[in-house]
This record gives C-alpha cells, structure tokens and sequence, in this order.
C-alpha cells in the first residue's frame, strides 16, 4: 500500500505535506499548517516515533497535557492546556524558557530529576505563572511528569499531565479556616460543648469538658461521659437521650463534677440533631450550661420569700396584739394615739434593721442607740451603753425592742429623761448560759412602783418570760429605776456574739 494511502493507527488519514493524522483539535490543526522549517524539531514527519505517539496521544487527551523535548525542553501541548494554562500559540515547538521565562527555572528542576535519573514526579498544588488573563498571576497546578524515551531508550522528553488546583485549594483553604474560627469559637464559650449519636452514645467533647471533670476525651467518649454525672442524675440523663430517640429535643438538668472544686454543680444540657437530606438524625450537637449559682439564687429567692410570708403574717400578729394590748391599758383616744404611734414607730425601727441585712441579725447596741435617740437622748452625760457586740434573731428582736421602747417611754414621762440632770446606764455582758442586760436610770425624779399595770409592765413581765424564756426584774430605788433582763444564750436568741464593744452617746 502505498503511502498516500496509508492511515495512521488512530484510523484518521495523514496530511500529505506533514505526514500528521487529521484531528487533535486547534493544536492538531496547527500542527499541521505550521511551517516548522526554523525549529530545531524538524517537521512531524521526522519526528522520533516515541514523540509522535506521545503527540498524538497528548492531542486526544482530555487532560491538559505538555510535552517537552529535548535538551531545550521544546514545547507541544493540547486543546486542554490551552484552556487551563494559556499558552501562545507561538509556543508550539519553542523552548520552555521563552515560553515560561518566570517558572523556567522551577519547570528546569523537576525536568532535570526526569531527564538525568529517569523518574516520574508527582508536584502537588504546585504554583505556577499562567498566562491565562481568568487566572490568578500564580495559579496551582498538581503536575505528573514521566519521561519520554528514544528509539535508542534514552530519556529524550518528558510528558506532563495538569490538572488545576487553586480552587481546590482555596476551598480548603477557607474550610481550614472556617474550622479554625470555629474551633476557636467552641473552646473560648464557657459551655461545655460535645457531639454525639443516638442513645447518648459521645464522639467528641470540647477541652472545656475536660478542663471542668477532668475526665480525658478518650475516656469521655462512648457512655464515659456519664462518670462525670452525679450517680442520682445518670438516670435523668440516661432518660433524657430516650426521649430524644423518639423525636424529642434533648433537654434536661444534671449535676456534674467540677475537678478543681471536688464537688457538683448543676448544668442545664440541651442538644440539638443534625439531619441528613432525607431527615434522618446522623449525629447530636449539644451543650452543657453552668446553672449552679442560678439555681442558688433560685432557692435563696424562694426562701427569702417563704421567710417574707411568714415575716409578714407575724408582723400582723404583732401589730394586732399592740393594738389591742394599747387598746386595753388606754384610758383615752388621745392616750390611745399616742402609745400605738410610739410602739409602731418602735416595731417599725426593728423592721428596718432586718431588712438591712437579714443574715446578720440585729445589733443589740444599734437597737437600743436607735430607741434613745429616737427620744432626743443624745447628749454624752445622759446616756451610756456598754456591752460585747450581740446579733439578735429577728424575733427576739421585735420583743426586745417594743420592751426597750417601754423602758425609753417611760423615762421619758416619769423617769430619767423628764429632768434635765437625769442619765440611764445600758449595760450588758455575756455570762454563759445567759445575756444580762441592765437598764439604770439615774438623776430623775424620786420613783416608785407602778401606779397600775401597763402594756409596758405586761410586755416586761409576762411576753419577755413567755416568748423569749427571759427573767425580767424591776427595781424602784432611791437613784431610780432599775430593770435586769435576763436572756438564754440559744441560737433562738441571738445569731452570734464577737467582741466587748461600747457605746456612749
């Protein structure tokens, strides 16, 4: 057969003049209309058969492809690479250095490891100078090059394979550091934050999981969470996942160990599900929120206001047992007005020191300092308080206060306090089991015994005894009266007691 007849391997009939099978695209088609009388490869006909294979190979590639050729590394590529990397169309058959001058010498480095020893190598995410105007000046590329021998098995060439990286890179690149926000957004929220399947079943926890039970992920993985769980709360938890199984939203409140404090503190856990396309749940997201001080908050607040109830409902006690203990000792209306003002100011005075701080208690001093000042009992010769620092029960409080009013009261219209030169001595000490409280007037008018009995006398002589266990004796001597209370040093009393404080005023 003659060789105008021929057809090359590929079945598409050669060109006459260059001897080049028809196709191959725009690249085949330049092929075979350049004039390839200057270039040191010679017309295709020449061409070694090794590069000629490798060519027609290269032209039906859908990769992008490369050859280089020779010691000048000449240049052949396909309709691919023209996309992918844009080189002119005058590159075909010229020397990589005139067509890639800026990555010659990193194209020279690898072609040298294939043309002197022979190897394939593989350059992942490699960045090269495209001269395609879309591209970024350096683009990535994943370049796999294995060399091209001769009739004689010298390396004489080298293919080149390409595949475009840089979007690829740039997404991993933006997922990386998406992950990176997001870890960095996990591990500075205080919750501590976990994942899991169903029935509870962990695959990851947060290091603030860690920091807080001391438990490693490793061991918290699986059910070892649940060793960190108080042992009452596991079953709350434990339900908690089975419900969420059924469709529920995982919620639920469990206490759980603090490492560095040795003890339990309460956590609200909520957990949400993660779906695949068809809505089935593939893994759990959740979080675990310290309540702890919330939830003492909580109960400190019901306590406060069980404690207001009941501080309310006793203080209508009182305040109807003075009504209508002033109602009965009351001879007028006028009398009447006064004394039920006088000792609701006084129960009020008490009432005001408990709302201060409900947790100290009262201070004696501070109770008996507000009742005489509360009658102009201020000048230093008049009055004299000594004693060690006494915190009285709120209850205590309001009975010894209405008696201390009394005793104020009644140095003011008959006693101590209704002359000019008269003074009262207010002392108390501590003697185990008991609180002495002495009340000396001094300097007022000559006294004697009541001419009847009272509210205050009752108060003194019969609620003091009755509601406080104490012992109340009265003195009508020549300097004046003198009245002793004597109260049990029980934690119904008095809520503590510090040092020997005085007072003068």
């Amino acid at each position: 057969m003659s060789s105008e007849t021929r057809t090359s391997e590929s079945g598409t009939a050669p060109d006459l003049r260059t001897g080049w099978p028809e196709g191959g695209g725009a690249m085949g088609q330049l092929i075979r209309t350049q004039d390839w009388s200057g270039s040191p490869l010679g017309p295709p006909a020449a061409w070694a058969p090794s590069l000629r294979t490798a060519v027609e190979l290269c032209l039906a590639s859908g990769f992008p492809n490369f050859i280089f050729w020779g010691p000048e590394l000449l240049e052949l590529h396909n309709d691919a690479a023209l996309r992918i990397m844009g080189p002119p169309p005058e590159a075909l058959g010229r020397p990589l250095r005139e067509v890639w001058p800026e990555s010659c010498e990193q194209v020279q480095s690898m072609a040298d490891r294939v043309l002197q020893h022979g190897e394939t190598v593989f350059l992942e995410d490699f960045a090269f100078a495209s001269a395609r105007p879309s591209t970024p000046e350096k683009a990535l590329f994943t370049f796999s090059t294995a060399p091209l021998r001769d009739a004689e098995g010298h390396v004489a060439g080298m293919v080149t394979t390409v595949v475009e990286t840089t979007r690829r890179v740039s997404v991993e690149k933006g997922l990386q550091e998406n992950q990176r926000r997001l870890r960095s957004l996990v591990e500075g929220i205080p919750q501590l934050v976990w994942r899991a399947t169903a029935g509870g079943i962990w695959s990851w926890c947060s290091p603030q999981w860690s920091a807080h039970t001391g438990l490693p992920e490793a061991e918290s993985q699986g059910h070892g969470w649940l060793r960190a769980l108080h042992p009452d709360d596991r079953p709350v938890a434990l339900e908690a996942w089975q419900r969420a199984d059924e469709g529920e939203i995982f919620e639920a409140e469990y206490r759980i160990c603090h490492a560095a404090e040795g003890r339990y503190r309460w956590f609200q856990t909520r957990a949400k599900p993660v779906r695949d396309d068809e809505g089935r749940v593939v893994e759990w997201l959740g979080t675990s929120t310290d309540v702890d001080e919330l939830r003492r908050m909580e109960e400190h607040q019901r306590l406060l206001m069980a404690e207001l109830q009941h501080r309310g409902r006793n203080m209508l006690s009182v305040i109807r047992s003075l009504i209508r203990r002033t109602v009965r000792a009351s001879s007028t209306v006028d009398e009447l007005a006064m004394h039920l003002d006088g000792r609701i100011n006084a129960f009020a005075r008490v009432q005001a020191a408990v709302t201060r701080d409900p947790g100290r208690g009262i201070d004696l001093a501070q109770l008996i300092a507000d009742e005489l000042l509360a009658h102009t009992a201020r000048e230093n010769e008049r009055l004299r308080m000594e004693g060690p620092t006494v915190q009285l029960r709120p209850k205590a409080a309001e009975i010894l206060g209405l008696a201390i009013h009394e005793l104020t009261t009644n140095a003011v219209k008959h006693g101590a306090l209704s002359l000019p030169q008269g003074r009262i001595d207010v002392t108390w000490r501590s003697e185990d089991p008991q609180l002495i409280l002495d009340w000396q007037e001094s300097g007022g008018p000559r006294v004697a015994g009541a001419r009847r009995r009272g509210f205050g006398t009752e108060l003194l002589e019969r609620t003091l005894p009755y509601d406080l266990g104490a012992k109340v004796t009265q003195n009508f001597g020549p300097k004046g009266l003198h009245c002793r209370i004597e109260l049990p040093l029980t934690d119904r009393i008095v809520m503590r007691e510090t040092s020997v404080s005085s007072v003068v005023a």
